[in-house]
């Protein structure tokens, strides 16, 4: 199936860097079928393999400098295909580690997101119910900010009535809140 896949006469139309790449790759697949299916050249080549890792680090690290290494990536049950021998450095290495950078990123925008939409700290406007007796100022728009009657401020509330009912007498009827009632308000000092 892999030599099916990579056949060079699957490349017509490729340049001929990608056709030559092709024919390597061919010639890797029927070397490595060669190998793999007589059980006593398998056997040799996983004992050369094992002797070769055991001299390179017998040897130290100085006998696989400059060496990139390889990363043999599962592509179907059965076969293998090492993808990252044409791949930078950089490259390779952000293929193998772009799970958990992608993790990690998904976690801190959760993290900034739930600090923004949970933050309701002491700084945060407390919200009181207005009631008769509540003095207020009045900024531009509908913003309205509740403040010490001791203090100076635009408005009193002097009582509070719904659509039917009317205001005491020397009092401006305003609509103030949002919970649907009239502020009946005074000038304040």
């Amino acid at each position: 199936m892999l030599a099916g896949r990579l056949h060079p006469d699957r490349m017509v139309d490729g340049s001929p860097a990608e056709r030559a790449l092709a024919d390597r790759r061919m010639r890797e697949v029927n070397e490595a079928w060669h190998v793999l299916q007589d059980p006593v050249r398998r056997r040799a080549y996983d004992d050369s393999r094992i002797q070769g890792r055991r001299a390179s680090t017998a040897a130290g690290p100085s006998s696989t400098a400059g060496k990139r290494p390889t990363t043999v990536v599962p592509v179907d049950d059965d076969d293998l295909v090492d993808v990252l021998p044409e791949m930078t450095g950089v490259q390779a290495g952000l293929f193998r580690h772009l799970p958990w950078v992608v993790l990690v990123v998904l976690f801190g925008l959760i993290f900034v997101g739930t600090a923004y939409a949970t933050h309701g700290g002491d700084d945060a406007p407390q919200r009181r119910p207005v009631e008769a007796g509540t003095c207020i100022d009045v900024a531009t728009g509908p913003t309205t900010t509740i403040v010490p009657c001791t203090g100076p401020h635009e408005l009193q509330i002097v009582a509070r009535v719904d659509s039917a009912t009317a205001c005491p007498a020397d009092t401006e009827r305003r609509r103030l809140g949002t919970d649907g009632l009239f502020d009946c308000v005074t000038a304040g000092s």
